[in-house]
Formats: C-alpha cells, sequence, structure tokens
C-alpha cells in the first residue's frame, strides 16, 4: 500500500498567485488556503527525505503515547502536528490498521481538498 500522508492534488490548488488575481480576497481566507498549502509542501519534503532513509512518515495520533515516548528522538514536527520515522517492521498491527484508516479518510477528503 503506498503510505503517502500527502493528498496527490494537493499543487493544483497553488494559492501562490492568488493575490494577483484576487487582490481583494480575504486576508483570513487567503491565510489558511497557504497555510494549508505550506503544510502539505513541508510534509511531502519531509515524506521524501524520510523514503530516501528507509523509513515512513507515521502521524502521532495513530500511535500509542507510550510508544511516542520511545520514539521521541524519531519525532518530526510540522506545524502542529508531529510524525514518526518508522520502519514498516516497527510498526505494530495497531498502528498498521490505524495507518490505513488515516490514508484512506486522506483519500476520500481529497476530493473536498479544493472546494473548502
Amino acid at each position: 500500500m503506498n503510505y503517502s500522508l500527502v493528498p496527490e492534488r494537493y499543487k493544483e490548488k497553488d494559492p501562490r498567485t492568488l493575490l494577483y488575481h484576487f487582490p481583494s480576497i480575504p486576508v483570513v481566507k487567503f491565510a489558511k488556503i497557504t497555510q494549508k498549502f505550506y503544510f502539505f509542501k513541508q510534509l511531502e519534503i519531509a515524506q521524501d527525505i524520510v523514503n530516501r532513509m528507509g523509513y515512513i512518515l507515521l502521524p502521532s495520533v495513530c500511535m500509542h503515547w507510550e510508544r511516542v515516548k520511545q520514539f521521541a528522538e524519531r519525532r518530526i514536527k510540522i506545524g502542529r502536528n508531529s510524525f514518526f520515522m518508522m520502519k514498516i517492521e516497527e510498526l505494530t498491527e495497531k498502528e498498521k490498521e490505524k495507518l490505513n484508516e488515516y490514508v484512506s479518510e486522506l483519500r476520500g477528503g481529497e476530493k473536498k481538498y479544493g472546494t473548502n
């Protein structure tokens, strides 16, 4: 299974040209759109680096709090979210299950990405 945590089509809604085309866009709306875009951009870069090292990124919400403490030195923080560098073999069955749910939820929400 592909464990990518980044929506495939997030780059289609690049907000960097919005101010040029819509100078009267509300500041808060522009900030939210830009923040979401740059979060996924940072996550994509981190995921690429981690994959090259032979790990995958596991969101902290998929881990038990004791395991979070155990792997604290492998934590990567992007925005307010924490991710952990893990080998697939190190994942427990519950973590694999939660990761699959997380990724499938992300794929389901991908259709909604550009509409909000």
